[in-house]
């Protein structure tokens, strides 16, 4: 059996290898690749120095071939419908499905008080979405960042993958369809929040959980354009709790 793990998350990538080589299926060979364009991964000592990019989309044939199983782990590719018709594609998701669907789930949670968690989910056409293998949800806290709650949900994800990694090997899982359509949110829809609105009213509770939901540990999101001088005026929060 060949098993593919593509992968963009460094993080991830050092913890679900761990997890293979510790438990280290008999009869199982997996080969490990990362994404074309800017991946994070192209700079780990796994892969320098050897070719380690694949492209899900130019390099189909090769894959339905190649590969009994193919794991998406925080790849930045979407994967196209003649591969995940042709071999069995699992997505490991920072998302509960079908709520958090698309990209930076854990700012939507924040945002719209949504339920939040990690997902494993056997893959179809649509983008984080086909039947679920295991979900879990993680707590919010008033005091959460996008950073803090973010990295909660991917200690649930290595907790699943560990808790289901034979059973996702030997396809001996069982699924059940997402309830309903859930909630999809784009990259577009997280870029359009990134301008601040300067004339917006509301609460100081929407601000605070608009301002937590876009601070990422040294990334800055949110920005303004100061009238006078054209200047652009990055913002984040900073949250610490005792």
């Amino acid at each position: 059996m060949r098993v593919l793990v593509i992968s963009d998350n460094v993080i991830q990538y050092n913890k679900v290898k761990g997890i293979i080589n510790r438990i280290n299926p008999q009869g199982v060979c997996f080969d490990f690749k990362h994404s074309p364009d800017s991946s994070p991964l192209a700079n780990h000592e796994d892969f320098i120095g050897r070719p380690a990019t694949v492209d899900v989309n130019k390099e189909v044939g090769m894959l339905i071939k190649s590969y009994d199983l193919i794991i998406s782990l925080h790849c930045f590719q979407f994967f196209p419908e003649a591969l995940v018709e042709n071999v069995r594609c699992v997505n490991i998701h920072p998302g509960y499905n079908p709520v958090n669907r698309g990209w930076y789930p854990q700012v939507f949670a924040i945002l719209y008080n949504l339920d939040i968690g990690a997902t494993i989910h056997e893959m179809d056409a649509k983008l984080d979405n086909g039947p679920i293998i295991a979900r879990e949800k993680v707590e919010k806290y008033s005091f959460d960042t996008s950073l803090s709650l973010y990295d909660r949900v991917l200690e649930k994800e290595i907790e699943l993958f560990e808790k289901h990694f034979s059973d996702i090997i030997n396809n001996s899982y069982s699924t059940f369809p997402p309830e309903k359509n859930g909630n999809f949110f784009s990259k577009k829809d997280f870029n359009n929040l990134c301008e601040v609105d300067l004339t917006r009213t509301g609460t100081f509770s929407e601000f605070y959980d608009y301002l937590r939901a876009m601070s990422h540990g040294t990334y800055q999101n949110l920005f303004f354009i100061d009238e006078k001088t054209g200047v652009k005026v990055k913002l984040k929060l900073e949250v610490s709790y005792e």
